[in-house]
């Protein structure tokens, strides 16, 4: 059905003497259970199919998306329509037809095949296992299914379809152990299927018991803070990564190269990342997708950039770069609906050479922060932030000891990225941040250029 769409996309296209089209056509399936007070409460079962089309008339490009098939000859000739009275001119076709990056673990085909049947057996197993904890006064969240197809083609010749499927559990557990009730959260998405499901119960009635026992901060002056993933991801998402689209923003290329980090230190933004959230054989535009250095060598090396110039760019003002379907604060937001914009695929936090096998056992007296809040407001202008600290602990001598009431952060990412001492631990962990297209890829941060405050 896909590639009937696409095809008649680019038939109709070359009938109404269209100079240049691409059609982007996708569909979702979606199975997603439900809990609510320990039990489950719904099942969804549902598909969401659409077409994206770009059309260019004499330079000039436009771009329509419908979620009907029956309507493709209106959806092209608006797509003409628009093109005709557009302000945005651009100065070349569509790219042709090249070669898809082979990638590796972003279909597993035991999740197409997972009915909800028997994934709700198995939670129901699940869940009267947890009965007879008394303690437990609330578990509810989502366990979904969603398998992916997406298939690009243009008046160029291009011709690429892939197919990836994701898991995504969100859990929270409220128990009541001290007179106080306490919330502890699990999260996961994944390509792959997760095998124990028991174990990501588990683990949100693990951190509900562990804040159950928290206690004010004791350590007067931290000598180091430990981020976890989650919560560096967070603070990098917002405040640092913005900063190297190319968008006409208010950091430049001239800015970012002023900027020193650890030598150490690299950023890359990689599409081909295997069983990652973005990993993708091509980008939104049909370019094969490649790794771009974005940091390296203690310098800014690059912008992320469109591929698809506009009339009038320069050398110096275009960087290309992977382009995706995406939209802030939308929770579908790689999506038909979306013509390509500059945003990261996978955006990689690694060492160049070496690492610290465990940054935990080296902190004599520190913090542990393993997740954070309100990241989103920070300046990624200049890099500030101020975050609360949602789940933190204590560390002393080179353990994790009791969890910490909520207190907060202030600092500065470039700052904390420059530091010669900075450590990175060896183990990277994927963090996809909600509502935004940002998919963090990172290991624990050991830092002392962040100020706590109670």
């Amino acid at each position: 059905m896909m590639a009937i769409i696409a095809e008649e996309v680019l038939r109709r296209a070359e009938k109404e003497a269209i100079d240049a089209v691409e059609v982007f056509v996708q569909r979702k399936t979606l199975k997603k259970i439900v809990i609510l007070k320990k039990e489950i409460k719904q099942t969804i079962e549902q598909e969401q199919s659409g077409v994206g089309i770009r059309a260019i008339v004499k330079n000039k490009l436009s771009f329509v998306s419908s979620n009907s098939a029956e309507r493709i000859n209106e959806v092209v000739e608006l797509a003409k329509q628009n093109a005709r009275a557009s302000n945005q001119v651009v100065d070349h076709s569509f790219v042709n037809k090249r070669f898809i990056t082979p990638v590796e673990g972003i279909r597993d085909p035991r999740l197409i095949d997972l009915s909800l049947d028997a994934a709700c057996g198995s939670i129901i197993e699940i869940l009267a296992s947890m009965e007879d904890k008394t303690s437990i006064r609330n578990l509810e969240g989502t366990v979904a299914f969603e398998t992916e197809e997406r298939l690009i083609s243009n008046s160029e010749g291009l011709w690429k379809r892939e197919v990836g499927t994701r898991m995504k559990v969100s859990l929270a557990t409220t128990i009541d152990e001290n007179g106080i009730p306490t919330t502890g959260t699990a999260r996961l998405i994944s390509r792959k299927i997760e095998e124990d499901w028991q174990a990501l119960f588990n683990a949100s009635l693990k951190n509900a018991s562990a804040l159950s026992s928290r206690r004010p901060l004791s350590i007067g002056r931290p000598r180091g803070i430990i981020l976890a993933p989650s919560a560096v991801a967070k603070i990098i998402a917002y405040a640092l990564l913005p900063s190297f689209f190319n968008s006409g923003g208010t950091v430049s290329l001239d800015t970012l190269r002023a900027y020193r980090f650890n030598k150490n230190l690299q950023l890359i933004d990689n599409p081909t990342y295997p069983g990652a959230q973005n990993t993708f054989g091509w980008d939104d535009e049909g370019y094969p997708s490649k790794p771009r250095i974005v940091v390296s060598g203690g310098k800014c090396r690059r912008l992320l950039g469109m591929n698809f110039a506009c009339s009038g760019s320069s050398s110096q003002t275009s960087f290309p770069g992977n382009c995706y379907r995406v939209n802030f604060m939308n929770i579908d937001n790689r999506s038909y609906i979306y013509p390509p914009t500059i945003s990261s695929s996978n955006f990689v936090v690694q060492v160049k050479k070496g690492s610290q096998k465990d940054v935990l056992s080296g902190l004599s007296s520190g913090i542990y922060i393993k997740d954070v809040a309100g990241a989103q407001d920070a300046n990624f202008s200049t890099g500030d932030f101020v975050v609360t600290v949602t789940e933190g602990f204590e560390v002393k001598n080179g353990e994790i000891v009791n969890p910490i009431f909520p207190c907060y952060l202030s600092g500065n990412i470039y700052t904390i990225l420059e530091d010669p001492m900075l450590l990175l631990g060896r183990e990277l962990k994927e963090e996809a941040i909600p509502l935004t297209p940002f998919n963090i890829i990172v290991p624990d941060l050991l830092t002392t250029k962040i100020t706590v405050s109670i």
